[in-house]
């Protein structure tokens, strides 16, 4: 779950859902039309104008007009129990996570087709409860205490076969016997990944590897996450294309790794990703109607610098590792061979999208001038992970939709420049993923020039 946090925020290299711009406005009023014939000529007459009407929606590609700034200030609220797996099916591992994400992003129009992003959040909740039943009951917990296990009885085998009691495979059927005859085993010392030890004090069989659930359940329990300042976000948008019914927009990005990352303990779950990070995102937006946006958005993301993490205690998760993974103890059971201080990458480009429609309810009465609503469907492919040269997540993929509401006081009687948005986003299927999430988000906005 190291990058955990990264994927509650909505916002990616480039910024925000929806950049910003003028908004669609249009007269209410019938065009004229004329008739001919022989003798006369008749025209209809005019429809009295009424004030224009002003719609609240707007596509994800406009960009800011020139001198104008806008600062936003996004609160996320999001809450997950269940994972995916490699097959897609949805499992819960015992794990409740409780989460809240602020960021400011700042904007400025550095040209009317070309805008400047600043984001910096803030990760100030970051808790997870843990139900030890739960995750018991996983396929996780299985796999993991089979494991440790096999370590075990590699152990034990290894052990006869240094006495001279036995060789090669007969020890492994020796180990098995004793088991199977609860037979009192020797006191020993059980070596991990990591280096560190564990020591198995003499007694029966199965009351030794009743032990060793308790082991795993240990490694994989959670702690109060991270909190403070997350990775910041430098992007430029420009608009190649922008008319009345069509916006194309061209974005680039780094997101650089201010969030903490390389000495936080697995179980706290790091505030940030530790690499620099480059996108590339392409908008564009479809007008056909005035009230009415329909946009679709993809970004490219990949890896220019890599991170540095220091390893965990396999025995205390809430701790950095102190044993010795390059020892051969520790590569005979798994190690990868690498020191404490390993490598974080991802190898390949990333994918983050969405598709949207936003329409202003201006046509419905004036009275809703100021209302928009919007549906989205979004997805996530991201660029498989690697510690050292292991791979830990063949790449997460995310599906989800989102619902929702802005007011925005440009639509007022009295216009002013700021705008609330709210949004729900509910997570639909996924691969790969460790905590699935749903996420609130209200998202307040001002607006001026300079």
């Amino acid at each position: 779950m190291a990058s955990l946090l990264k994927r509650l925020m909505m916002w990616t290299l480039l910024g925000m859902i929806g950049a910003t711009g003028a908004h669609a406005q249009e007269e209410d009023e019938a065009p004229a039309t004329e008739k001919s014939g022989e003798e006369s000529t008749k025209t209809k007459k005019k429809k009295k104008k009424g004030p224009p009407l002003y719609y609240a929606s707007l596509g994800l590609g406009k960009t800011l007009p020139e001198g104008f700034y806008r600062i936003r200030s996004v609160n996320r609220f999001a809450t997950g129990d269940s994972g995916y797996d490699a097959d897609g099916k949805k499992e819960n591992f015992g794990y409740d996570l409780t989460a809240n994400v602020n960021a400011i992003a700042i904007e400025y129009g550095m040209s009317d087709r070309f805008s400047f992003l600043l984001l910096a959040p803030y990760i100030s909740k970051n808790n997870i409860a843990f139900n030890k039943k739960k995750f018991r009951d996983s396929n996780r917990y299985n796999t993991a205490v089979g494991q440790y296990t096999a370590l075990f009885k590699a152990r034990l085998a290894a052990g006869l076969q240094a006495q001279g009691l036995c060789t090669g495979a007969a020890c492994a059927t020796q180990v098995d016997a004793l088991i199977a005859n609860n037979a009192t085993l020797p006191a020993s010392t059980l070596t991990l990944p990591t280096g560190e030890t564990a020591t198995i004090p003499a007694a029966p069989a199965q009351n030794t590897l009743a032990l060793l659930p308790e082991l795993v359940t240990n490694a994989a329990t959670p702690a109060d996450g991270a909190v403070g300042l997350g990775d910041v976000d430098f992007g430029i948008t420009y608009s190649f294309v922008s008319t009345r019914t069509n916006v194309f927009a061209l974005g680039f990005g780094v997101r650089m790794p201010f969030g903490k990352f390389e000495d936080v303990p697995a179980a706290q779950r790091p505030t940030g990703e530790g690499m620099i990070q480059l996108g590339i995102r392409m908008n564009y937006d479809y007008h056909p109607w005035a009230p009415l946006w329909l946009s679709f958005q993809n970004q490219t993301e990949i890896m220019v610098v890599e991170g540095r993490r220091k390893k965990s205690s396999l025995l205390d998760p809430n701790q950095l590792n102190q044993g010795d993974p390059t020892s051969d103890a520790a590569i005979a059971v798994g190690s990868d061979g690498e020191g404490n201080t390993q490598t974080v990458s991802r190898k390949g480009m990333g994918q983050v999208g969405t598709f949207r429609a936003d329409l202003g309810l201006a046509k419905l009465t004036s009275v809703l001038q100021p209302m928009a609503v919007e549906a989205s469907l979004n997805y996530e492919l991201a660029a498989p992970e690697f510690t050292g040269d292991t791979e830990t997540n063949p790449g997460e993929q995310r599906y989800s939709y989102a619902m929702g509401f802005k007011f925005d006081g440009l639509g007022l009687d009295r216009p002013y420049p700021a705008y609330i948005r709210v949004l729900r986003e509910t997570f639909i299927s996924g691969k790969n993923v460790p905590l699935a999430t749903d996420n609130f988000t209200i998202e307040f906005a001002f607006y001026e020039s300079f």
